[in-house]
């Protein structure tokens, strides 16, 4: 399908109430592959791979890729589909765009949960929150993006091993995945293979460290009195397991001053791939819980 600037890649699955998972900083509708198969047992699923990212490829190289730019794309997924109104679910950066949904195309909206938007603009310039992010745009900016991409690895495990919370062993794991991307590409075109989610994902790291980073965490601002206005049901959401980490504060100050509840799920950022049985369940449970 055809947006300004790109061409987006969508998958639809399942019969029943629309759903659309926007995916976090990555880009790929293959985050969500393992729950999908689960919620499509209730919800029409709709996923896509964000502008620029693995297989929606950029039409034009200089196409805009801010907040307010992905949520027309994700308004376009769904009239794509036919769908007038559909429930959102978005993750860490995909979060912050369901939330630039809510605030400035409610009406296409049944009810939105923004699971752990690492939005640090809203904390104060020296939080911690908001330099661990800005350290690792400064790491792909001057080292590389899959230097950075290890380090934003380590940031979202709960006890990473030493080779990604080193510098030595950041850089290693950035050699180790430059040489293999190549030898990959390879391998597949002689056995005619495709990329797996998380290989087209290495792909998305310079797009997503160097460009999507410092626009969509360190820079946006969201739209406060939009939000706190809206008439569609939403909840911010972080995970237990991520007490402590730069995108847990920031989901419980928007609930604070925009008087919602922030719901908790079970696992850490990733729980849809990590835990999906338990992901979908709390899901479930949060937009059943939705007024009709």
């Amino acid at each position: 399908m055809t947006v300004p600037g790109a061409q987006l890649y969508t998958e639809r699955a399942g019969v029943g109430v629309p759903l659309l998972l926007i995916s976090g900083g990555g880009g790929d509708a293959g985050m969500y592959e393992e729950v999908v198969p689960l919620l499509a047992r209730h919800y029409t699923v709709f996923t896509y791979d964000r502008r620029g990212n693995s297989r929606s490829r950029f039409t034009d190289p200089q196409a805009a890729i801010g907040v307010a730019v992905q949520a027309n794309d994700a308004v376009a997924v769904l009239d794509h589909h036919g769908v007038k109104k559909a429930y959102v679910f978005g993750g860490s950066s995909g979060a912050i765009i369901a939330l630039d949904l809510l605030a400035h195309h409610p009406d296409r909206l049944s009810g939105v949960v923004a699971h752990e938007p690492p939005l640090v603009s809203i904390l104060p310039d020296d939080s911690p929150e908001r330099r661990a992010l800005a350290e690792i745009a400064r790491i792909a900016r001057e080292k590389s993006p899959l230097r950075a991409y290890a380090a934003f690895g380590a940031m979202t495990m709960n006890d990473p091993p030493w080779l990604f919370r080193s510098a030595v062993g950041q850089a290693l794991v950035a050699a180790a995945s430059r040489a293999a991307l190549p030898a990959g590409a390879a391998l597949r075109r002689v056995t005619g293979r495709k990329p797996s989610s998380m290989t087209r994902q290495l792909g998305n790291a310079d797009l997503l460290l160097r460009r999507e980073l410092p626009l969509i965490s360190l820079d946006y601002q969201p739209d406060l009195p939009a939000l706190r206005e809206v008439a569609v049901p939403w909840r911010p959401a972080t995970g237990r397991d991520s007490v402590g980490k730069p995108y847990y504060r920031p989901a419980h100050l928007l609930a604070e001053r925009l008087g919602v509840p922030c719901e908790e799920f079970p696992g850490g950022h990733t729980v849809y791939i990590q835990q999906p049985d338990q992901f979908t369940e709390a899901l479930t449970n949060i937009l059943e819980g939705f007024p009709g």
